[in-house]
């Protein structure tokens, strides 16, 4: 292959995967990375205190950004990526075991061409597009004793034909694109089935991202996120109705 050639395709893959980080974290939009870093942190504390609260010896398995275990990411990545599980050990403490933080493979197809891989461009996860169709069964059946997967990317866009969704394992998220289960009425049926068992969604209304973390982590979250369960998500429906 000539050189310029390869070195402009490699360049244009970094950009895109720059690019589904800022669409996947929004990390470079200001000077307010550090406090984007506690929210997240935040977020997956009070996730991972629902999860030990209801489901306590229960086995997890947590599906993580896999673009975080390559060299050469942007830094917020990585930090991303710290956070995140930072504040979902300190929630899970000892009372919900986490057998794996598991990767789920970049569909191949991607890696040699973006364009060949369409992305919704108003998902909040643009990683649900990209990991490769069986990726989740195989995480799966290789902890089969795994009760509960927790998401901090998403769900894969093919959720509804994997056999990991129609064995009924339960799912917890972070900040989901749930257009992946259909209408609101799908979605409402995931939470009464248990299938999804808690979710995080950004709060409508809550201050701005930039605004600096006071030291309440319990008001901090109750101002910027919302937990829904199968308890709740009727209540949330009815106070903010285009929630999803």
């Amino acid at each position: 292959m000539n050189r310029n050639l390869y070195w402009g395709s490699v360049s244009l893959l970094l950009a895109a995967i720059v690019g589904l980080v800022e669409a996947q974290f929004h990390l470079f939009g200001g000077l307010f990375g550090l406090t984007s870093l506690g929210h997240r942190e935040i977020a997956t504390q009070f996730l991972g205190e629902y999860l030990a609260t209801h489901y306590p010896g229960k086995k997890a398995v947590v599906l993580s950004n896999p673009f975080s275990t390559q060299p050469g990411q942007p830094r917020e990545v990585y930090q991303y990526e710290k956070a995140g599980l930072r504040g979902l050990q300190r929630g899970l403490g000892n009372t919900v075991a986490v057998e794996q933080v598991a990767y789920p493979e970049i569909r191949s197809a991607f890696l040699k061409d973006r364009r060949s891989v369409p992305i919704d461009s108003a998902t909040t996860t643009p990683l649900s597009y990209i990991v490769a169709e069986d990726s989740l069964d195989r995480i799966a059946q290789q902890h089969s004793q795994a009760e509960i997967f927790v998401s901090l990317i998403g769900l894969p866009i093919n959720v509804l034909q994997t056999e990991t969704w129609k064995a009924g394992k339960k799912f917890a998220l972070l900040l989901p694109d749930l257009r992946m289960l259909g209408n609101q009425s799908s979605i409402r049926a995931a939470f009464q089935s248990g299938k999804i068992i808690a979710i995080i969604l950004n709060k409508p209304g809550a201050p701005s991202d930039n605004q600096p973390l006071g030291r309440d982590p319990k008001m901090e979250f109750s101002l910027r996120f919302l937990l829904v369960t199968p308890e709740n998500v009727d209540q949330c429906l009815k106070a903010y109705p285009r929630l999803f």
